[in-house]
């Protein structure tokens, strides 16, 4: 059968010619983007060691000059920060916190804000790299709040490790692999290249984070910032709520009760934020919402022009080709033959211009117009760098979409063209 509809494509090769071009048009361009989802969906895979569920930033504020309840001998220093530890202990002991965590406004985890450390191992120089450092006080359990874990999933708290030293450090497993690859760390010295007398001790590791939902995991370095006066305004509180109540119940009962104790000295609190909703809201503001939008509505407008094409193309065909579905059917085609043979006439089609499709995406791909989220960031045999097998897979799921159009617009004109009743058929021919 196949031989036969290849021949009757030929022989109608002039009508087939400019549904034969809308169809190498539409897969190249669906391609594109279905390569974009392949990349971004795959990266959304890759594990993060830690769980931004249930967490929420505490955004504690302090009272202006101006505001008729501040009061002066609550400013000096001495004062400040022992507001703020009572701050801290108020929250620390609600009955719905289950740990607490201060840490520095740059290293916001899924926020916008971003502080990059530049490293080399003492040991061997030639093995360097950047990341993001994360600052917090290790008299509070960062780890705990975010539910950090070893590579292999094993829980961590900040207790775990020795903070005692000003220059500890804890690194990620990918920084492991970057700087210490036969997995030695335990009093290692990682140096600035650009200032050696700026160095950290390694103190221990966990496992990857992403900085991002939809990027690769990234070197990451966990580092001491004690509370001080002079640092509280650039410092936040995460706290994580207990699991068996409900967020929405937290939030509501948090702010109702913090909102009258945290009035100390010249402190307010101003808001409660979910880290979740930090880490959409940035993905907004940085314009990844939108690129997956444009994406997903360009997507949609391709398989659906295509099925409208296919869909008007075939209805037209069907009408003109009465003879022949009349002939076919009074040589004893049965409907299922009828409706088998024009599917597979459509997915022939999208079958002959598949290579040229594939031939034109090549240049795409050598001319570097393909994007890869994250890429250049830590590049350790990740599958879509793997350009050959990205490639292939791709392809594959654009037929695959394109196919399912294609017999979905299919179906109705030939479902029509089968019923013809056998008495109409033989009126045709």
């Amino acid at each position: 059968m196949l031989i036969h509809i290849f021949k009757q494509i030929w022989n109608r090769k002039r009508s087939n010619l400019w549904i034969g071009i809308e169809l190498l048009l539409v897969f190249c361009l669906l391609w594109y983007i279905v390569d974009y989802f392949f990349v971004l969906e795959y990266n959304k895979s890759l594990a993060s060691c830690r769980d931004l569920n249930h967490t929420w930033q505490v955004d504690v504020a302090l009272l202006p000059e101006e505001h008729p309840e501040y009061q002066p001998g609550e400013s000096d220093s001495t004062a400040l920060l022992d507001n703020y530890f009572r701050v801290l202990d108020r929250i620390r002991h609600h009955k719905d916190v289950e740990a607490l965590a201060v840490l520095s406004g740059w290293s916001t985890p899924g926020g916008g804000g971003y502080y990059g450390d530049w490293f080399r191992s003492r040991r061997d120089t030639t093995r360097e790299g950047n990341g993001q450092a994360i600052l917090f006080d290790p008299q509070t359990d960062l780890f705990k709040v975010f539910r950090y874990t070893t590579q292999d999933g094993k829980p961590v708290a900040v207790e775990d490790f020795d903070w005692s030293d000003p220059k500890a450090i804890v690194i990620g497993d990918l920084a492991v692999k970057t700087f210490f690859p036969d997995g030695n760390i335990l009093g290692e010295v990682l140096e600035s290249p650009s200032s050696p007398e700026t160095n950290f001790v390694v103190k221990g590791s966990i496992g990857d984070i992403k900085r991002f939902d939809y990027e690769r995991p990234q070197l990451a370095f966990y580092r001491a910032e004690r509370i001080k006066a002079d640092n509280i305004a650039e410092m936040e509180i995460a706290v994580r709520n207990r699991e068996t109540v409900s967020d929405r119940r937290f939030l509501q009962e948090f702010k109702e009760t913090m909102s009258r104790e945290l009035r100390i000295g010249n402190f307010y609190l101003r808001e409660v934020k979910s880290y979740k909703q930090i880490n959409a809201d940035t993905d907004f503001s940085f314009g990844q919402t939108s690129n997956v939008r444009i994406h997903t509505g360009m997507m949609l407008f391709f398989l659906v022009n295509i099925m409208l094409c296919v869909m008007g193309t075939f209805w037209y065909r069907i009408r003109v080709r009465r003879d022949e579905v009349g002939l076919r059917m009074a040589m004893g085609a049965t409907r299922a033959n009828i409706r088998k043979m024009l599917v597979l006439e459509g997915l022939c089609l999208l079958a002959v211009v598949t290579l040229p499709a594939m031939l034109i995406e090549t240049q795409l791909v050598y001319l570097g117009l393909i994007d890869t989220l994250g890429q250049g960031r830590n590049n350790l045999g990740y599958l879509p760098d793997r350009l050959v097998l990205r490639f292939i897979l791709t392809n594959l799921l654009t037929w695959v979409l394109l196919a399912v159009a294609i017999v979905v617009a299919i179906w109705l004109p030939a479902d029509k063209a089968a019923k013809l009743a056998p008495a109409d058929a033989l009126h045709y021919e």
